[in-house]
């Protein structure tokens, strides 16, 4: 009798694109504590500032996401404080975490940012939705 070998070991080298990609597929199902850890390790695994950029913006998208909007404001202000142009979209989705934390004025004051400095975002239709809409409720009507 012959023995077949079917099991195969892969060899695979831990990087950010490996847990980044492992992140995404568990937060299409929801999973979002796994989708955390996987990016915390992808950001560790960096190997230069635009792969640490993208985790934690995704990471922070995540935190949003699952309504921690505390640790989202927290981190995307520290990426506001390093912003690099390329991530511009930083400023949107601070202010989505501060609208649905009902401080309407730093949302605000982010929209404006965003509207003003990126006027082929992918954002741009919701961004001026969402300031119309601030502007509309501040006013009283």
């Amino acid at each position: 009798m012959e023995r077949s070998d079917d099991h195969q070991v892969i060899s695979l080298t831990p990087s950010a694109k490996t847990y980044y990609g492992r992140a995404m597929i568990a937060y299409e199902k929801t999973d979002f504590e796994r989708a955390k850890n996987h990016f915390k390790t992808g950001i560790s695994l960096a190997k230069n500032e635009e792969e640490k950029m993208f985790g934690h913006i995704q990471l922070a998208l995540i935190y949003q996401h699952s309504f921690e909007f505390e640790k989202s404001v927290e981190l995307f202000d520290s990426l506001l404080n390093n912003l690099i142009q390329r991530y511009h979209e930083v400023y949107f989705f601070q202010a989505t975490n501060y609208l649905h934390l009902k401080e309407y004025n730093k949302a605000l004051s982010l929209l404006e940012k965003y509207i003003e400095g990126n006027h082929s975002g992918s954002y741009k239709l919701e961004a001026l939705e969402m300031k119309k809409i601030i502007e509309t409720q501040s006013k009283g009507i």
